[in-house]
């Protein structure tokens, strides 16, 4: 059957509490075969993202969307229709893959990576599963990748991508960034991101660290 499952409060959720953090729903989710996963980052995207699920999608289709309002959107940015979208300089030697929220914050620490002479460009999944082939093609002729994501490492988006880089013959190094198998404690959004190294802040010491900078 056809089947909408709109996911509210996907990855943390600040306030609402320990019993209330959505960073379990993309591992199980992508133990069932046949399941799509969407994973709007802004409003435009939301919209465009349930229309695919309700009108053009079959079977079982999630789509994922985080409490509280849209984040930051760099200039030059346009939301896509596509499976997934690309920002940044095309041929840096890092590329950081995210979705949902995070590439909000993945494009700030790109912006400050920049100042710091470091090229980045992020790679934004929209839809999370099945993981668009064409975005592995993107990465894998990177030196460097860096998957950062708002879900429990273990089944996630990032292990999955990184499996596909390996089949494609990616020879560059790979780092997963994400939620290691713990029950995320109660405390604001950004206070959750930034101990979890997943907010601006960390995203960019993680890649500066990794790069012996």
């Amino acid at each position: 059957l056809h089947l909408v499952l709109a996911v509210d409060r996907a990855g943390v959720v600040g306030e609402d509490g320990e019993t209330h953090q959505g960073i379990f729903d993309v591992p199980f989710l992508n133990t069932i075969p046949n399941v799509s996963i969407y994973a709007p980052a802004f409003y435009d995207e939301l919209h465009s993202m349930l229309q695919t699920a309700l009108y053009r999608e079959k079977g079982v289709v999630a789509v994922r969307y985080p409490r509280g309002k849209q984040l930051y959107k760099p200039a030059g940015f346009s939301c896509s229709s596509e499976a997934y979208s690309l920002w940044g300089e095309e041929t840096a030697p890092i590329c950081i893959v995210t979705y949902g929220r995070t590439f909000s914050f993945a494009c700030l620490a790109v912006e400050k990576l920049r100042e710091k002479g470091i090229s980045a460009r992020v790679l934004k999944l929209n839809r999370i599963k099945p993981i668009p082939q064409k975005a592995v093609i993107e990465a894998i002729n990177a030196q460097t990748v860096f998957f950062f994501e708002e879900s429990i490492l273990q089944g996630g988006t990032g292990e999955q991508f990184g499996f596909l880089l390996s089949q494609g013959g990616f020879s560059g190094k790979y780092h997963l960034s994400g939620i290691d198998g713990c029950f995320v404690k109660q405390a604001s959004m950004q206070q959750t991101l930034a101990g979890l190294g997943l907010d601006a802040g960390g995203i960019y010491k993680t890649i500066v660290t990794e790069c012996g900078e």
